[in-house]
C-alpha cells in the first residue's frame, strides 16, 4: 500500500508546489495519481475481501442459480474487454442447466479473477479458451490462454498472496494487479467445497475449477 500511496502524495506535492507550469505536464501528474489512487482503492477491496475470507466471515448468501448461465453471461460481459486487448474469446458451454446453491457474488468474483489473470497475462494477440462442462455431479470450467513461459517455482506460488508475475505486455492497458486476484478466488472456490489448480506447458496454461453440483 506504501508504494501507490509514495506515488500519490510525490504528484500531488509537484502540483503544490507548481514545479510545472505546463498545463499538459500538470494534466499528467493528475492523471498519474488518479491511476494510483484506484490502483490503491483495488488493494484496499482485495485485502479486505481477503482479510474476510481467511478470518472466518463467509457470510455466504446462497441463491439457486444455473451456473452454466452465470458463466456464459460472464463471458458475453468480458469479451468486449478482450477484444480491445486484441484476445478472442473462444468458449464452449454445457447445452443442459446446471442448477446450483452457491453464493453467486463471490463465485462471480473467483470467475472474474481467473479471467481477468489469464486476459493481463497473455500474449497479444491470441486465443483464450473457455470451457463449461459437468460429468458426475462435477462442474468444471477452464481457462486456457497462450503466455510467458514459467519456471516451476514460479508456477508452485502462482496461488499465493501477493506473489505477481510481470506483464507480458508494458503496453498492455491493464491495471496492475494486487497480487490477490488468484489467492482469492482458491479461497472462495474451495469454500464452496472445489477445488482450484493450474496445468502449465511452456507458456500454455489451463487454470481449471471443479466444484460439486450439490453442496453442503
Amino acid at each position: 500500500m506504501r508504494t501507490p500511496l509514495t506515488s500519490i502524495i510525490g504528484y500531488l506535492d509537484l502540483l503544490k508546489s507548481h514545479a510545472s507550469q505546463d498545463p499538459s505536464e500538470q494534466e499528467r501528474f493528475i492523471d498519474n495519481a488518479f491511476h494510483k489512487t484506484q490502483q490503491l482503492k483495488k488493494l484496499i477491496d482485495d485485502l479486505f475481501e481477503y482479510t474476510r475470507l481467511t478470518g472466518g466471515d463467509h457470510n455466504f448468501i446462497r441463491q439457486s442459480v444455473d451456473i452454466n448461465k452465470l458463466v456464459e453471461q460472464l463471458i458475453i460481459e468480458f469479451e468486449p474487454v478482450a477484444a480491445e486487448q486484441g484476445i478472442i474469446v473462444v468458449k464452449s458451454f454445457c447445452a443442459r442447466p446446471i442448477c446450483v446453491e452457491r453464493d453467486t457474488q463471490k463465485i462471480v468474483r473467483a470467475i472474474d479473477n481467473l479471467l481477468i489473470n489469464a486476459l493481463k497475462y497473455s500474449i497479444k494477440p491470441s486465443v483464450m479458451t473457455v470451457k463449461a462442462t459437468a460429468s458426475n455431479d462435477i462442474f468444471r470450467l477452464t481457462i486456457e490462454n497462450e503466455g510467458v513461459p514459467i519456471n516451476p517455482h514460479e508456477e508452485a506460488q502462482l496461488f499465493n498472496r501477493f506473489f505477481k508475475r510481470e506483464s507480458n505486455d508494458i503496453r498492455s492497458s491493464m491495471p496492475a494487479g494486487t497480487g490477490l486476484g488468484l489467492t482469492i478466488a482458491k479461497q472462495i472456490v474451495e469454500m464452496h467445497g472445489g477445488e482450484i489448480g493450474v496445468v502449465h506447458d511452456n507458456g500454455h496454461y489451463i487454470f481449471w475449477i471443479e466444484m460439486p453440483i450439490s453442496f453442503g
